[in-house]
């Protein structure tokens, strides 16, 4: 597994990394162990295990993903310094403060910090409301005081937000965020690839963490009725099932599975640090780790000149012209 550094951090991240969104509860324990387990042994040291909450309905509590997470951590022998932990934070009403959130989250994942804190504005657009970057970046910075958080980043933000919040973070000297988890698959691209979005990333060293690689699942030929989670901005499912036969046969003209060209094409981003990707069962596990390899054997350029006349989703968001 290859490693690499992470904004202006000291984390040395895995390429790719596991999510869990809603994911582990469709397992048994036994099967998020063996998950676990396997993910380690093959270096991936990146987890995204956040308490998720259906985001805008603050009312649903159904999801235990991150308990079990916890329960199964333990059972595999995984000690708390040997992964990175991502907390997703959700902004804007009724949600309550970052501090609330993670006084609630952290016990229930076992753990006393988070390495990376994902700011999330998915409710306060839900709600008409627009993100106030200085109280984020001071709600941020005070986690970081208090060791509950280690560094932070963004999910989905405008680049003026983004030179906002970092200029803001300049002046009064607290933490500046290092990365972007952002959506990113051979379907979804314009937001990732926005000129404008990559230019204030390059200039403030703040690298991607791409997710939703591989299209909820639809990319490999999921049915999207079966694409029961979120799938983000747009008409992600109905574009990756409109693409799946063709992105199959490509897959399979350079001797690769539909799951390794999608995360070999995630991978090709140039601020792309990590592939973010959800699994359950161990064969899915399996079969994602050959995308860096496909990656390393065509060359980026040839992957995307492969994929180049993919058709993609008409209604995804970007690119940021108002």
């Amino acid at each position: 597994m290859e490693y690499r550094k992470l904004g202006n951090s000291d984390l040395q991240v895995s390429r790719l990394a596991m999510g869990s969104f809603h994911v582990y509860d469709r397992m048994t324990m036994d099967e998020v162990v063996e998950l676990l387990l396997a993910a380690r042994a093959a270096g991936i040291n990146w987890f995204d295990v956040g308490h998720y909450t259906s985001g805008v309905n603050v009312e649903d509590r159904v999801s235990t993903t991150d308990i079990r997470f916890a329960w199964a951590r333990e059972q595999a022998g995984i000690k708390r310094e040997d992964y990175i932990h991502t907390q997703k934070l959700w902004y804007g009403d009724p949600r309550p403060s970052f501090k609330a959130q993670l006084a609630e989250s952290l016990p229930r994942a076992q753990v006393d910090y988070a390495d990376i804190g994902i700011y999330n504005p998915g409710t306060a657009g839900y709600f008409g409301q627009k993100s106030d970057m200085k109280d984020i970046v001071t709600q941020f910075a005070h986690l970081v005081e208090i060791g509950w958080l280690h560094h932070w980043g963004f999910n989905h933000a405008y680049p003026w937000e983004i030179r906002e919040a970092i200029e803001f973070a300049d002046k009064e000297g607290m933490p500046k965020p290092i990365v972007m988890q952002i959506e990113y698959n051979a379907v979804t691209r314009e937001q990732a690839e926005d000129p404008a979005l990559m230019e204030v990333a390059k200039e403030f060293n703040l690298d991607y963490q791409v997710t939703n690689t591989l299209g909820v699942g639809v990319l490999l030929g999921r049915p999207a009725e079966a694409a029961t989670r979120p799938t983000g901005y747009g008409k992600m499912d109905a574009a990756a099932a409109n693409a799946a036969e063709q992105f199959k046969a490509i897959a399979a003209s350079v001797d690769a599975t539909p799951a390794q060209l999608a995360i070999a094409f995630a991978l090709t981003h140039p601020l792309a640090k990590a592939a973010l990707f959800g699994a359950s069962k161990l064969s899915q596990l399996q079969d994602n780790l050959g995308g860096p390899a496909l990656l390393e054997r065509l060359g980026a350029e040839a992957i995307r000149d492969l994929l180049k006349d993919l058709p993609q989703d008409p209604e995804q968001l970007g690119p940021y012209d108002h």
